[in-house]
């Protein structure tokens, strides 16, 4: 039986509660072997650049997953530098893992935006998309499968930020783990 593999692209500026939670219900719903997230260097539709530099993003995904057998993190598109496109990332697991059914973690958000990604009928046809609701729940696409991922909550990395340069609690939307280097870190200050 081939392996079930999950892409999960994103700034992760910071990781919360929300990643870990999506990540473990696309593992536990879609029977995954694994769930790799993929800290981004660059967005290609934000026009923003993520505020803390890659190898902290890339510490408190590390620091927030420890001990969840279902989860990896990977530096691939950190490591490459510059734009992030889904495309790459895709054809980078497929010529490592040539014989895994890859599916892709993304938000209703970046659903509406599928057609402006570089190549995403090329995609379309490598991946299932795992789409959860932010916060409207996705439409189905002609052409192009999608699952939708069961789950009610709505937090966001930019509702982190802006609470921490508030200098208000982010007790239960960011790990415990990660809570006090975020809350120090002067990258949302």
């Amino acid at each position: 039986m081939s392996r079930r593999i999950a892409l999960f692209g994103g700034s992760f500026d910071p990781f919360h509660l929300g990643h870990f939670l999506i990540g473990r219900l696309a593992w536990e719903n879609f029977r995954l072997d694994e769930v790799i997230y993929l800290p981004c260097a660059q967005s290609p539709l934000k026009k923003y650049q993520p505020v803390a530099p890659a190898t902290v993003r890339l510490r408190w995904l590390k620091q927030g997953l420890v001990g969840q057998r279902w989860a990896k993190v990977s530096n691939w598109e950190i490591g490459r530098s510059g734009v992030s496109y889904s495309i790459d990332t895709a054809a980078q697991w497929r010529k490592k893992v040539p014989s895994a059914k890859l599916f892709w973690i993304m938000g209703s958000d970046q659903w509406r935006a599928l057609p402006d990604w570089k190549d995403f009928r090329k995609l379309a046809r490598w991946v299932h998309f795992l789409v959860f609701p932010r916060p409207e729940k996705p439409k189905a696409r002609s052409g192009i499968s999608m699952s939708v991922l069961p789950c009610r909550f709505d937090v966001s990395s930019t509702e982190i930020r802006q609470r921490v340069q508030r200098r208000l609690s982010i007790r239960g939307l960011v790990l415990a783990d990660s809570e006090d280097s975020i809350q120090r870190s002067r990258y949302y200050q």
